[in-house]
């Protein structure tokens, strides 16, 4: 099978890149910037969706049985902007555009990677996460969206993903800098009073060749273990070989104080974080968990070797020092 995977550089679709080679398929990147960490086996395209003209877009498209969408999402917006126009323009459009080129082409499945706001949200619809956060809104239009652009014959299979553990070259796991954050001096640790499901990075590469194999259709959690954000933490300081001695529990109005002033931070670099505050500071008091069962028993993946990937996710005990 010949795979076009839209962000094959980045944390989580380097492994996906890797993990189809490995599978014997031949693999298509677009990416941005000239990539320095691809087999030599990899074409790569340079482009971004949002620039590419339809004939150019159409001759990278063509000939590809799969398309994995595993770019990043924006989760901040300029300041100065219509917010929900933004997210839309960034995280939608360009999975719309890419998708509709696709079933111009030969393309009969593909597989975006998503975001498990949408399962909370779908499990969950008193919290009101598209109403309220402009970020998480777009998540779910971009599912929507997908499925409305390709013809009956194409499938979509939504990898809905929670935060992930892993290591990729030049690329920092989205777990480090919040392990930084919450740190206090050399002994103490904040955690949020809550659960959280978190899953490996090699897991999810296996998901979405798993889902290309299959030709899946529909929104797929992909989860390794739900872990209390204290667990985790604890499991994060102690890989850099600094285990916490005390830990702090946040309450809710102290986490929502948290975001505020990271809000501020932001906007003094020109940007507004599309999350509402007051609503991820409860989602993060309590129990965001998905079913890990689902992932095996629709698309045959087992939870990945979480310890092995919070090692790799934690810096080093050298620079947890440095930026500290």
């Amino acid at each position: 099978m010949k795979v076009l995977v839209v962000g094959g550089t980045g944390l989580i679709g380097h492994h996906i890149v890797r993990e189809l080679l490995a599978r014997g398929h031949d693999v298509t990147v677009l990416v941005r910037t000239p990539p320095t960490n691809l087999p030599a086996a990899v074409t790569v395209h340079l482009g971004d969706l949002t620039d590419l003209s339809e004939d150019r877009l159409d001759t990278i498209v063509a000939g590809h049985t799969g398309i994995v969408v595993a770019s990043a999402a924006a989760v901040a917006a300029p300041r100065g902007v219509d917010i929900a126009a933004f997210f839309h323009d960034t995280n939608v459009a360009p999975v719309v555009r890419l998708l509709t080129a696709g079933s111009r082409g030969q393309c009969d499945r593909t597989v975006v990677l998503g975001s498990f706001y949408a399962t909370l949200q779908r499990e969950q619809p008193s919290l009101r996460l598209a109403e309220l956060s402009p970020y998480i809104a777009s998540r779910i239009e971009q599912t929507e969206r997908a499925r409305a652009a390709v013809d009956a014959e194409t499938t979509v299979a939504v990898l809905e993903l929670p935060y992930v553990a892993g290591t990729t070259p030049g690329r920092q796991s989205p777990l480090e800098p919040m392990l930084h954050s919450m740190s206090v001096g050399k002994a103490d640790m904040l955690v949020y009073p809550g659960t959280t499901a978190v899953v490996t990075v090699s897991q999810v590469a296996q998901a979405a060749v798993a889902a290309l194999d299959r030709r899946a259709e529909g929104n797929y959690p992909i989860v390794t273990a739900n872990l209390p954000w204290a667990d985790l933490f604890t499991r994060l300081a102690t890989a850099t070989g600094r285990p916490p001695k005390r830990i702090w529990k946040l309450h809710p109005r102290a986490i929502e104080l948290l975001i505020r002033r990271e809000g501020i931070r932001q906007r003094r670099h020109g940007f507004t974080i599309g999350f509402h505050p007051a609503q991820w500071s409860n989602l993060h008091a309590t129990a965001m968990i998905l079913d890990p069962d689902i992932a095996r028993t629709e698309l045959g993946v087992e939870p990945g070797d979480l310890s092995k990937a919070l090692q790799n996710a934690a810096p080093t005990a050298r620079t947890s020092t440095e930026t500290r």
